[in-house]
């Protein structure tokens, strides 16, 4: 299953009373890179890349699969009559069986993105991994949307994300307009959206959790956010979006003096720059115009285009 990359522009931290409405406000846009998840026959590791690592994200997605099956078992304890229900739950119980014993499989991501930079692949990861253990045990009876909210709920339990997964549920341009799950988002229509390019610089690593679960970044965040979301909103353009972005990671003190001084040089050329939130990266909005006047001013430039697909 492939998901597209996911880049956030700006956001609020939203605490709900649970882990469904637990999420962020903002705006971002998808990428047409990304990351795409398998599962194969193996024993039970997860790998990236072809590296073997401990991914929070994804582990939680099974846990949190397993739940939904339960849940939609005990609905179907009250739905249908005894001997329907004793059916229905012997096939569920059979494929679990056959199907879920996760350790004799292995999953297996690889991505054309690094992950931690502020990209969305930690929430492509949780995304993609749902739907391939939907496909497994053959549970066609879960919709798109409940695999969304069982990617939201891990991502959230880890730390890693607030808002990446409804972005790339969705594709294209996403302002989030209320937190959390189900999704509250507006799409926006993007006129000629062929002729722009996505400009990315990885610059290095970011610990999301550091920033997303320390009170004083949360207190920065949101009063700088408070304001943006309303002017976008106002105002939806692409054009728009870079300009409040750059406004939120200058004002907010999320961006490095590197990634500043980088803005200040493609700024001026480009439709916009920014950071990427929340990774140590900078993107930029590019045209025919300007894109390589963009790329001869970055050392390993990755360039995307705007995503436009969806998982609905």
């Amino acid at each position: 299953m492939y998901i597209p990359g996911h880049i956030t522009g700006f956001f609020k931290i939203c605490r709900g009373e649970n882990v469904l409405k637990t999420g962020s406000i903002g705006a971002g846009i998808t990428l047409n890179k990304g990351v795409t998840t398998t599962l194969v026959k193996g024993k039970g590791n997860i790998y990236f890349n072809n590296k073997k690592i401990d991914l929070c994200p994804t582990k939680e997605v099974i846990n949190n699969f397993k739940n939904a099956i339960d849940e939609y078992k005990d609905n179907n304890l009250i739905n249908n009559d005894k001997i329907n229900n004793k059916i229905s739950n012997n096939l569920i119980n059979n494929k679990i069986n056959n199907n879920l014993k996760l350790k004799n499989y292995d999953i297996i991501h690889n991505s054309q993105l690094p992950i931690g930079c502020g990209l969305g692949i930690s929430g492509g990861c949780a995304l993609g991994t749902v739907y391939e253990l939907k496909e497994l045990m053959g549970f066609h009876q879960m919709d798109s949307l409940e695999l969304l909210k069982i990617a939201h709920i891990s991502e959230v339990k880890c730390g890693t994300g607030l808002g990446d997964v409804m972005g790339q549920y969705f594709g294209g341009f996403i302002i989030r307009k209320g937190p959390g799950f189900p999704p509250d988002i507006k799409k926006i229509n993007i006129m000629d959206r062929n002729k722009y390019y996505i400009v990315i610089e990885v610059l290095g690593k970011r610990e999301t959790s550091s920033i997303i679960n320390n009170p004083k970044w949360i207190n920065k965040i949101n009063k700088t956010s408070d304001k943006l979301l309303n002017k976008l909103l106002k105002n939806p353009t692409l054009n728009n979006f870079m300009k409040l972005s750059y406004i939120f990671a200058k004002d907010t003190g999320l961006a490095s003096e590197e990634i500043l001084s980088l803005c200040d040089d493609l700024n001026p050329i480009t439709e916009g720059c920014s950071q990427a939130m929340l990774g140590n990266t900078i993107f930029a909005l590019c045209t025919d115009n300007n894109i390589k006047e963009a790329l001869s001013i970055l050392k390993n430039p990755i360039v995307c285009k705007i995503y436009e697909g969806n998982h609905e």
